[in-house]
């Protein structure tokens, strides 16, 4: 379980996929954190579990479904990637709840500077709009962002300066894919309602 709250940049060392093995490496100093192989940790919003821990690299293997439903598969070597650690029972939950399971992939259509802050636009998928709310949370590339405003299957999102230059929102190009996690509280209440 995580918080949407980025706490590190760290760099793609390695990212293999094959048929017999696919994995990632992130470089990643483990100085303030002691992260252990089998812990849980959020890449890109995404939860994956540590296979492997060699000097300052940490191993991620990644199933057929994560590549599959995730934006991992436009990756390269030397990418930067947002990390979040797990929730502990001491921990601010500055954000909102969330799983690290990836609902959609979005893109980014729109990347407007105003003032010092910047107004991004994600493109989603109409079969997820349901589940996106003016002034709700939403989750892009881990990050919890609130929803600004809905155009269609348009998303339009804030990005003051802290968040902007603590996360992959500074690399962020158009067209680029993102891993989008919707409120879960809402997929809960559309199950309640249709049972």
């Amino acid at each position: 379980m995580f918080s949407g709250i980025i706490e590190k940049l760290a760099q793609l060392h390695e990212f293999e996929v094959s048929n017999n093995k696919s994995y990632i490496a992130i470089s990643m100093d483990n100085s303030d954190l002691p992260l252990k192989i089998g812990d849980s940790v959020a890449i890109n919003g995404v939860c994956l579990t540590i296979a492997k821990i060699k000097n300052h690299l940490f191993y991620y293997d990644l199933s057929p479904e994560t590549l599959s439903l995730t934006s991992f598969n436009d990756l390269s070597v030397n990418d930067f990637v947002n990390v979040e650690f797990p929730l502990t029972l001491n921990k601010f939950i500055s954000g909102h709840i969330t799983t690290g399971h990836v609902d959609t992939i979005g893109v980014i259509k729109s990347l407007k500077k105003i003032i010092d802050s910047w107004e991004v636009v994600v493109e989603v998928k109409s079969d997820i709009d349901k589940y996106i709310i003016h002034k709700g949370s939403i989750t892009i590339d881990g990050v919890s962002l609130t929803v600004n405003k809905l155009d269609n299957n348009l998303v339009y999102l804030m990005i003051i300066p802290h968040t902007f230059e603590n996360t992959i929102f500074k690399y962020y190009k158009i067209g680029q894919k993102v891993n989008i996690e919707v409120d879960y509280i809402t997929k809960h209440l559309e199950k309640l309602k249709n049972d």
